[in-house]
């Protein structure tokens, strides 16, 4: 981080010179730590995609701050957001200078102060465009890549700023995330500096891409068939494309004469998401604005995974498309269970209620109140799994109690498929762990992507991942058991039956509204969810132990 006091700067250049001969590893870590950044592993760093969403572009502005001013406005955001942003910038950025070094280190670089593995991930996408590192419109088309992927959380925190002051404590808790006792500091020199921008830009600067506005043309499948006099009557003047059963290349056959400027298109279930096939249609596209809802329908037929993990990267590749988030929606809003037919592919009657509440907010909203939250880290858009507790992110990956038949029928979430491909369990010999249907797999998948990458290593085995902590004091403290959960504190991993085998189990204690839970996954019986703690099934399995990261 840049220093802006001269103290700290002189310290740092002592500091930096008396600890040269120190490893960079171990000063990384130091670094981190006393950053307040949770999670850090320079060799798997999350790169966002080097894809056409961001294309460069031709940075308009008399001076470096009225260019990045333009581009946060292009890309949908308030004059407010655009300040709060900009704000937490400048200081980062020493006045916007995007070849600045950091003090003292020199580990951060640019407008966002990019460090180690991230910084990596920049100087490659330069080198990727033919332009250098130190060029405002590569960090800026970068940063926003990250924004829409691993960092995407901090996006959609910023999007839901109302005033300066608002985007400005999105901006530094959600993306820069300093030291708790250095974040009241931050947002006040981001906020002073924000609504400096404001009155000197405010009204300058427009939308890329703008919210959809006039008729639209709905093309689709059943689904589509099933609403579409709800879709005809909400929007008005808008016209159907939809037949039972299409693929995308049938539905591409039979377009209408008159294609409005927006167009939502929900295809994709009855072929998995054909790829050339959805080439084809967008080529006859050309101009328009499109969204495309992605999937949740599974049956012996249809995988929800499948598909959207295909229509993420697609839609990497196409400006002009954006993803519209129904499963996050069905999932905050009743789940399959409430919003599917029996068939699991097919939505309900509610379900069909919900269908075009959806569709009417998204689009109102240019697709902003979901999170387009189809792809993972590792595929060319969508990576979201950020810097998280243990106790957080074993919430994360677990379904709540609500959701279980969805976890015991082995649906994986699409933060669950991140955390797969990060740990590479999703590569693992086993279908049960591929999946994350296995205890063992779970809390592998919440310590390597929490504070522990070495983790999944050992997976799996309950009995090789006890023995991993028993070998690592330094990393984990064994906490006595007494047979409550009187010793433990949310986040520990209880262990039991640790001779291996079909009796052995491994989970986490969490709370949840103030009452005893685990969060775990059971071999071939269910994926990550939140269940009642038992711990008479634990003892019942053998000698119960209780681990807690030392960090």
């Amino acid at each position: 981080m840049y220093k802006k006091i001269s103290s700290i700067i002189l310290i740092s250049l002592v500091l930096a010179s008396t600890l040269s001969n120190i490893a960079r590893a171990e000063f990384d870590e130091r670094f981190y730590k006393l950053n307040d950044i949770i999670y850090y592993d320079a060799g798997e760093d999350c790169a966002p995609a080097s894809s056409g969403n961001t294309a460069d572009i031709n940075l308009e502005g008399n001076d470096n701050a009225e260019k990045i001013w333009n581009f946060f406005k292009s890309k949908g955001l308030t004059d407010e957001q655009t300040a709060g942003v900009m704000g937490s910038l400048w200081g980062e950025s020493n006045h916007f200078q995007p070849d600045l070094i950091e003090a003292g280190s020199g580990i951060g670089y640019g407008i966002a102060q990019w460090s180690f593995g991230r910084r990596t991930n920049l100087e490659n996408y330069a080198k990727e465009k033919g332009k250098p590192v130190s060029d405002l419109g590569v960090q800026l088309n970068f940063l926003w890549q990250e924004l829409e992927g691993p960092e995407n959380r901090a996006l959609n925190m910023v999007k839901s700023a109302s005033t300066v002051r608002e985007a400005t404590i999105a901006w530094t808790n959600g993306f820069e995330r300093p030291r708790e006792d250095l974040r009241p500091g931050r947002i006040k020199e981001g906020e002073e500096v924000g609504n400096k921008m404001l009155s000197q830009f405010a009204g300058k600067g427009s939308s890329g891409r703008g919210k959809a506005s006039g008729p639209i043309t709905f093309i689709g499948d059943s689904i589509t068939v099933g609403v579409q006099d709800k879709l005809s009557s909400t929007f008005s003047g808008s016209n159907v494309s939809a037949t039972v059963g299409d693929s995308i290349a049938a539905a591409t056959s039979k377009l209408p004469n008159t294609i409005h400027d927006t167009v939502v298109i929900n295809l994709g279930t009855n072929d998995n998401f054909d790829e050339n096939a959805a080439e084809a249609l967008v080529g006859k596209l050309k101009g328009k604005k499109i969204y495309w809802v992605n999937n949740f329908s599974k049956n012996q037929n249809v995988d929800y995974n499948v598909v959207n993990q295909k229509l993420s990267a697609f839609a990497s590749r196409h400006n002009e498309v954006k993803i519209l988030d129904w499963k996050s929606y069905v999932e905050k809003n009743g789940g399959r269970d409430k919003l599917y037919a029996a068939d699991g592919v097919h939505h309900s009657t509610e379900g069909q209620e919900a269908y075009v509440k959806f569709l009417k907010e998204e689009i109102a909203n240019d697709g902003n109140s979901s999170s387009n939250s189809s792809g993972s880290c590792s595929s060319s858009s969508g990576g979201k799994l950020g810097n998280a507790t243990i106790v957080d992110r074993a919430m994360e990956l677990a379904r709540p109690e609500s959701e279980k038949a969805a976890a015991y029928a082995g649906e994986v979430t699409d933060k669950q498929l991140e955390a797969l491909r990060a740990t590479g369990l999703i590569n693992y010999g086993e279908p049960y762990v591929q999946k994350g249907m296995s205890c063992d797999a779970f809390v592998s998948m919440v310590m390597s992507t929490t504070v522990d990458p070495e983790y999944a290593k050992h997976c799996c085995g309950v009995a090789n991942l006890v023995q991993y902590m028993r070998s690592n004091p330094d990393k984990y403290e064994k906490i006595p058991y007494n047979g409550s959960t009187s010793n433990m504190k949310p986040g520990d991993i209880i262990s039991s039956g640790t001779g291996g085998g079909p009796a052995a189990h491994i989970e986490f204690y969490v709370q949840v509204n103030g009452e005893d839970k685990v969060a775990n996954a059971g071999h071939s019986r269910t994926t990550g969810v939140i269940e009642p703690m038992n711990l008479q099934i634990m003892e019942s399995l053998g000698e119960v132990e209780v681990w807690r990261w030392k960090g």
